[in-house]
């Protein structure tokens, strides 16, 4: 893939997660648990749908909408902290993604993926991300109830993630039925 359409496929991976996170911070910002933590978050199917299908490209994407998100409202008192939790917003589903194909045989090309698939790579990416995310919060004292907030936030992103790749994998299975 030339240069000029993988920047375009970061930038339209950066563009589609913004929209989604701010979507989501729409519908569900009054049920935020604490800071960063929600309980239902979509975003986080999406961060995993993108990394499934345009791999590092989507992940650097994610990181560089997570990075802007951060900046505009989840700033944490210097720019390369900033950084670096968009470093994690992106790196998770890359981890998670590399976990659920190595150890947990997930098809990589994602033509025969179960419902026992999509449980099994959303509770990994929920663990993961939930677990880095609170981390790093509690380690920048932005996290006082560090347990409570991984726990919500890892079952927003487990119901978040669930719910995407579950109505995504129906899509596509209606689509072939209708043989679009």
């Amino acid at each position: 893939m030339t240069f000029t359409k993988r920047t375009a496929l970061v930038l339209a991976c950066a563009i589609f997660y913004y929209l989604v996170f701010y979507f989501n911070k729409l519908l569900f910002d009054t049920y935020e648990f604490s800071y960063g933590v929600n309980w239902i978050f979509i975003p986080s199917g999406f961060q995993l749908l993108l990394v499934l299908t345009a791999i590092v490209d989507g992940a650097i994407g994610i990181a560089l909408a997570s990075f802007i998100i951060g900046l505009e409202i989840y700033y944490l008192d210097s720019v390369a902290r900033t950084l670096i939790t968009a470093l994690i917003s992106g790196g998770s589903p890359l981890l998670a993604r590399k976990i659920c194909i190595d150890f947990l045989s997930i098809d990589k090309e994602l033509i025969k993926i179960t419902p026992k698939a999509i449980l099994q790579m959303s509770v990994v990416f929920a663990l993961i991300s939930a677990t880095l995310h609170q981390l790093w919060f509690f380690f920048n004292g932005k996290s006082d109830a560090f347990l409570q907030s991984l726990l919500v936030m890892a079952l927003g992103n487990l119901l978040g993630t669930t719910l995407v790749l579950t109505a995504i994998r129906l899509l596509t299975s209606r689509m072939k039925t209708l043989h679009l």
